[in-house]
């Protein structure tokens, strides 16, 4: 379960003051400066340019998409509030630093920029959109391929489809709704399956039969959602 309450915001201004050129057109841009998938780490920039006798502001939006899920806006500190660029500078950078990015989720800032005269009047708005930092999803995934009864009790195949090890953990066998007991393997690889067998008397002719991998939730898998199987004896 995505929890986004881990996100948290961190600000630091970086500022240069310039002369420029007569003819130069004020500009926003949003630049992803540093994206750090390993640590959760992303930092963004909203880059503004000044507009003759006026204040610039800039504000912060952070935005997630999973796959071709649509973009939608984070709740993240110190984001979405507008930023006061203090007189006297021709240019200037903001850094966003986002810390605590989700795996298997990307990530974005829409930087809205805005000119307001000395009494608060809006001369002109732009907006843009940083380049994306992409945070794969490297947590194991136990799926269960098939659970079925032979001669002498119940074998089910658990197959680990993420991107790295699992470390131990259990598969439990029900039958006719009955608890069966459990059986523990000791890791497996991304990529490979094993079977998994647990003794047991025979099962009656369309009894159901179920196996739970990871009853206990000891692997912390990209998906909790597809750790059982039911089929019928």
């Amino acid at each position: 379960m995505i929890r986004w309450g881990r996100i948290a915001g961190l600000c630091l201004a970086v500022f240069c003051l310039l002369v420029p050129a007569a003819n130069a057109a004020p500009l926003g841009k949003a630049v992803l400066a540093k994206c750090e998938p390993a640590t959760g780490e992303a930092v963004f920039e909203g880059r503004q340019s000044a507009l003759r006798q006026t204040k610039m502001q800039m504000k912060f939006t952070l935005q997630v998409g999973q796959g071709k899920t649509k973009w939608r806006k984070v709740a993240a500190d110190g984001f979405d509030a507008w930023i006061t660029v203090p007189s006297g500078f021709a240019k200037y950078t903001y850094e966003k630093t986002v810390q605590g990015l989700l795996p298997g989720s990307d990530y974005r800032t829409v930087v809205t920029f805005r000119w307001r005269t000395a009494k608060g009047k809006t001369v002109r708005t732009e907006r843009a959109t940083s380049p994306v930092c992409r945070v794969p999803e490297t947590r194991p995934d136990l799926v269960l391929r098939d659970v079925a009864d032979d001669s002498a009790g119940y074998v089910a195949k658990v197959f680990n489809r993420g991107r790295t090890a699992a470390g131990p953990f259990d598969v439990a066998f029900i039958v006719g709704g009955v608890p069966l007991g459990t059986t523990r393997v000791v890791g497996l690889a991304p990529g490979q399956s094993i079977d998994v067998f647990m003794p047991g008397a025979a099962c009656t002719d369309g009894e159901a039969l179920e196996a739970v991998v990871d009853p206990g939730s000891e692997v912390d898998e990209s998906n909790e959602e597809n750790d059982s199987l039911i089929a019928s004896c």
